[in-house]
């Protein structure tokens, strides 16, 4: 079984805010941990996060290897927790796969608050 993940997501993004209940939903062996970037104990809890753009794409950290991934990069380590889904991690590793879904990831994280009309914090 894979060791938890911490997920740091901005709370004022709304598809953030409705991955992470997808996920909560989904997430029935309590491997993942979704904590909002503004959370003040989150550098504590995980302290590799501290220094990096995380206003700029959502970060995760596995607990166990400390293994930092951001934006695109998380779907692999999240498929792999959630039951039902864990088929999909491999296919998400086809080649060139993982960088047309980080350019799309952060194109669409740009441009997250004009789309949901709240200004950038």
């Amino acid at each position: 079984m894979p060791a938890p993940l911490i997920l740091a997501f901005d709370p004022a993004c709304t598809l953030c805010c409705r991955m992470t209940l997808w996920l909560a939903r989904r997430d029935r062996m309590g491997l993942i941990h979704a904590v909002s970037l503004r959370d003040p104990d989150l550098i504590q809890m995980a302290p590799e996060l501290a220094g990096l753009p995380l206003e700029r794409e959502i970060h995760g950290l596995d607990l166990a290897s400390r293994q930092v991934w951001a934006g695109a990069d998380l779907l692999r380590p999240i498929a792999r927790r959630l039951p039902g889904w864990r088929w999909l991690a491999p296919l998400l590793a086809l080649p060139g796969l993982p960088r047309l879904l980080n350019r799309i990831y952060l194109r669409w994280a740009e441009r997250r608050y004009r789309r949901t009309g709240l200004p950038p914090f």
